[in-house]
């Protein structure tokens, strides 16, 4: 095998794996350090934070605008002299090599702050449109871009890069956001347009770079550490199948005790009363002790004439002919007449006590 795999040939070839550190995280980092050598001052942005008078340009991903709040205090931002450039497209905090094509879906408050700005959107139906070059405030700019999505100003013709006035602000819409990542600023003339839309303000306050989604720690995990995710999936399920209980309990390393509790006994001995005489020589003693206290309660209370049954039914509160039946019925039909009549015993035999 050693002979054999010595004399195999050998090919190499050169794959790109992208930035390393902070701009493989970061896709604006080139942009914030060409924007500080201009004397900027840049903030990168997790979340949603008001703007402040501070700040002079935001850029930022459509979807941040979300619900009609943001739009709101965006729009008094606006009006004061910032400047919102949104990203339609290839906004996410993603590798520049790992970039896959987005599916933007518009929020409505997105859509309905354009509209009160006289901006309109809309998406290609013939695929992406690819866009050479782009105007901005009089001057060309070399530049490549490719969205899917087309925007227009006011009534002008639909475009990559529209812009107008807001108040004394400004509103620029870049449907394809990749020429100011970290991969893209350096061709043509990205550079120099990014650089364009941020002095535009005529103020040096501060750009705003505010990311369209934070990182998660499942997300890296999933693109650098899936295998060793799925390694420990796999030792976990082998653990709980070795431990945990299958197909029904496990069999006892010792056999029960053929003894069984009082109640069982009692029960059993029950059963086999009834199925004998139905019970009748379980009612004999309860009747004999009611005859016997019933006597000694007659003779005291010198009712030795009267009808046996109906005393105890008065002292019972039942009817006669249920004591009646209580007291000279053979065998009950079945078990529910045989738990009243044991029921109407007891009931006698405690008054008599």
């Amino acid at each position: 095998m050693v002979l054999g795999l010595g004399g195999c040939d050998t090919k190499y070839e050169e794959v790109e794996t992208g930035y390393k550190g902070q701009a493989r995280t970061n896709p604006w980092l080139a942009a914030e350090r060409f924007l500080v050598a201009y004397g900027h001052e840049v903030e990168v942005l997790a979340s949603w934070r008001e703007p402040s008078d501070a700040d002079s340009t935001w850029i930022v991903p459509a979807e941040l605008i979300s619900n009609g709040l943001f739009a709101k205090r965006i729009d008094e931002w606006m009006s004061d002299g910032g400047h919102l450039i949104c990203l339609i497209e290839h906004s996410g905090f993603r590798d520049d090599w790992n970039l896959k094509p987005s599916e933007v879906e518009l929020e409505p408050a997105f859509e309905t702050f354009l509209k009160s700005h006289n901006f309109e959107i809309e998406r290609s139906g013939s695929g992406s449109k690819e866009m050479k070059s782009t105007r901005f405030r009089g001057r060309a700019f070399d530049v490549e871009m490719k969205s899917d999505w087309q925007a227009s100003s006011g009534s002008g013709a639909l475009e990559g890069m529209p812009t107008a006035k807001v108040g004394q602000g400004r509103l620029t819409l870049v449907t394809d956001a990749r020429p100011f990542r970290n991969r893209w600023i350096g061709d043509k003339q990205h550079a120099a347009l990014l650089k364009a839309l941020v002095d535009s303000t005529g103020t040096f306050g501060k750009v705003v770079f505010v990311r369209g989604a934070t990182l998660s720690l499942w997300g890296l995990l999933m693109d650098h550490a899936w295998a060793v995710l799925l390694g420990g999936v796999l030792v976990l399920l082998i653990w709980l199948w070795k431990n945990l209980r299958r197909f029904g309990p496990l069999e006892a390393a010792d056999a029960p005790s053929p003894l069984r509790a009082y109640d069982h006994h009692l029960e059993a001995l029950g059963d086999f009363q009834w199925r004998l005489d139905r019970g009748a020589s379980l009612l004999a003693p309860l009747r004999e002790e009611i005859l016997e206290r019933s006597h000694r309660l007659m003779v005291r209370s010198g009712r030795l004439d009267s009808d046996i049954f109906t005393l105890l039914a008065e002292r019972a509160g039942i009817p006669r002919d249920r004591a009646l039946r209580a007291m000279s019925e053979v065998s009950p039909a079945d078990a529910s007449v045989f738990t009243r009549t044991v029921s109407d015993l007891q009931k006698v035999l405690k008054t008599l006590t």
